[in-house]
């Protein structure tokens, strides 16, 4: 595995800790951001390969996100989870590429990171 570089952008602040704190701990480079100015900031700077993004956040969203992030890697693997649905997130993202997508109610930390891998890996 090349690289370890990981982001999640979402806005509930609780979450994102749990999350980088979990990664962390396995060894991962991990870092979180609040909203869509922060995840850019902080995407630009550490240039992660793989984001776990938010499907609703305030302001710009994670299927608006996306894009803008595909624009400066075309590379990058991102990982959808949200409360919403995976009908509703599959009918935002059709076409945007995104790698997988999580339900936040059902999410194991261990089945996400088995997905990060996988997305690093490929």
């Amino acid at each position: 595995m090349p690289s370890k570089k990981i982001l999640i952008v979402d806005d509930e602040p609780g979450f994102t800790q749990l999350i980088v704190e979990y990664f962390k701990a396995m060894g991962y480079d991990a870092h979180s951001a609040g909203n869509a100015d922060e995840g850019m900031a902080l995407f630009k700077r550490h240039k992660p390969a793989v984001v776990i993004l938010d499907f609703k956040m305030p302001l710009v969203t994670g299927y608006q996100f996306l894009p803008i992030l595909q624009g400066m890697n075309p590379m990058v693997k991102a990982i959808v989870v949200s409360g919403c649905l995976a009908e509703e997130v599959e009918e935002r993202f059709r076409g945007l590429g995104y790698f997988s997508f999580f339900e936040k109610a059902t999410l194991s930390l261990e089945k996400l990171k088995q997905k990060v891998d996988e997305a690093l890996s490929y």
